[in-house]
């Protein structure tokens, strides 16, 4: 047996020697391990999967689009992202399902929510403004079926109260009513009721949310949730795809409606103006009993028409452009423009002011009007209302020179009509101004039944392809068979280490080959 051999076998039989350690420290890691499974809170993956829509596919409200004034865009995948996971999603989640409100029965070690049936049911008398920002907890013990014990703090004695009997604390009156079916299990119990601030439970679940595109090329977007409790993680998820849907939906009838009012607005200015011009018809044929037009007046009219069509159709964009320069001056506070009017610039500059309008109100419902975000949108949306402003200044002056310069020519067409009779010359702009506004107003008419149907045919922003659903029966964290593993090894690399350190520090000579090993240089 050569001296290596040696050496490897007393070496490994250092170590041999004290298998009782290694024994009892994998043992004792294994055992912490266990115990760390046991009280470890464990989490639940809830996942789903949306198809983000384009426009065409989730219905445009687009009723100008033959006027071409409307710059139609699709989704951006990205900023959908952006909108599901916002801050006023995660509030609205939380404010529809109650997360602020938890219930917990206390253990020995660690507490446990109870989510799908508590004992209790919780009632505030307060107002939701109140409950939304209060940061507040109190103990419940069920004494029997009509009885509970109250308290604030958890080692302080228990002041016994009747079920649905009013309860003061400092967030005003809070009514507890029990929940007949699962009280009996809990009889005896302590229980735990947390209300935390909406703000802060929304950013919790904000931060556990993961959103995600799998493929730039896709319009699919991947959900993702982690929560000890595996039904909760389900709810939370199907909630913000809903509450988004629901925004989308709202933000689109709000353009919508605006888009009607305007419509049915010039529907009425128009409908009084035509009974007006047929009135003036009726008086004229009447007094001058007028009712053909010449024939020798057919040659001239007709040189005329083409000319007529084109003044009509320039008067038409003129007024619709001078009505929303007029709106648009008109407006004082923060309210959403008609979209798909205008030229191309004046509609994409609409379509940013409205974006900017919708998400003033959204961040609105969470703040107040001096938060610096808002106060930076105030700035951004009137810089925006000027520019549309000084667009659709430019734009009426256009179409204004444009309507004087064919008015022009159909005065020197005219010129051969005026050699008419008067009453023929009189009839004739009484006509010239009936066609006009039945023009329009039919045009609107139209316009208006689009622009109905487009409201009616609203669908969401997104297509749901997997409801929220259970990613395993089994917790994602802790993992166990990971964590036993890794306690073994450490088990093990305990005492290892701790041999190994020990035989660097002696310097003892226990046995001959000890002896050997110094005094083989010595001569």
């Amino acid at each position: 047996m050569n001296k290596v051999d040696i050496d490897l076998k007393e070496i490994i039989g250092g170590y041999t020697k004290h298998w009782k350690w290694f024994v009892i420290s994998a043992i004792l890691f294994l055992l912490l391990a266990q115990v760390y499974g046991r009280y470890a809170t464990s989490q639940y993956a809830a996942a789903a999967k949306i198809l983000i829509l384009n426009e065409d596919n989730s219905g445009s409200l687009d009723p100008f689009k033959d006027l071409d004034v409307l710059g139609g865009s699709k989704n951006k995948v990205v900023d959908e992202i952006e909108l599901i996971g916002s801050r006023s999603n995660f509030i609205d989640v939380v404010k529809e399902l109650k997360l602020n409100t938890r219930v917990f029965v206390m253990g020995s070690v660690k507490s446990t929510e109870l989510y799908n049936s508590p004992p209790i049911n919780i009632s505030f008398i307060a107002p939701d403004s109140t409950i939304n920002n209060a940061d507040f907890s109190f103990y419940v013990t069920i004494s029997s079926s009509t009885t509970f014990g109250y308290s604030k703090e958890e080692d302080k004695p228990l002041k016994v109260y009747s079920f649905g009997k009013n309860i003061s604390t400092p967030l005003g009156d809070v009514v507890i009513t029990p929940n007949v079916s699962e009280l009996g299990r809990f009889k005896d119990k302590k229980l735990k009721v947390s209300i935390s601030p909406v703000d802060l439970v929304a950013l919790g679940y904000k931060s556990k949310m993961i959103i995600s595109n799998t493929d730039d090329k896709s319009n699919i977007v991947d959900i993702r949730l982690e929560d000890p409790i595996q039904e909760k993680a389900i709810n939370i998820v199907n909630a913000l795809i809903r509450i988004y849907n629901a925004n989308a939906i709202e933000d689109k009838q709000i353009i919508a409606d605006r888009t009607s009012k305007f419509i049915n607005d010039r529907i009425a200015d128009i409908s009084s103006r035509i009974s007006s011009v047929d009135q003036d018809v009726q008086n004229l044929k009447t007094e001058t009993g007028t009712t053909d037009i010449p024939t020798e007046t057919t040659i001239n009219l007709r040189a005329g028409v083409g000319n007529q069509q084109e003044l009509a159709a320039a008067t038409n964009r003129l007024n619709m452009a001078a009505s929303m320069s007029d709106l648009v001056a008109s407006q004082e506070s923060f309210e959403v423009l008609p979209a798909n009017v205008g030229d191309m610039a004046t509609t994409n500059t609409i379509s940013q002011y409205n974006q900017l309008v919708l998400e003033r109100k959204r961040l609105l419902k969470s703040s107040n009007e001096k938060n610096p975000v808002i106060v930076n949108l105030d700035q951004q949306i009137n810089g925006i209302k000027r520019s549309l402003q000084s667009s659709l200044k430019s734009t009426v002056d256009n179409l204004s020179l444009t309507v004087n310069s064919l008015s022009g020519q159909q005065a020197r067409f005219n010129t051969k009509i005026y050699s008419s009779p008067k009453n023929e010359r009189a009839l004739r702009d009484i006509t010239r101004k009936q066609q006009t506004s039945e023009q329009l107003y039919l045009y609107l008419l139209t316009k208006s039944e689009e622009s109905q149907i487009a409201v009616a045919s609203q669908s969401p922003k997104s297509k749901t392809i997997d409801n929220a659903y259970s990613v395993s029966r089994y917790p994602v964290s802790p993992k166990k068979n990971l964590i036993n593993l890794a306690s073994l090894i450490f088990g093990l690399l305990v005492p290892f280490s701790i041999i190994y350190v020990k035989d660097l520090l002696d310097n003892k000579v226990h046995n001959m080959n000890s002896l050997e090993k110094l005094t083989t240089d010595t001569p």
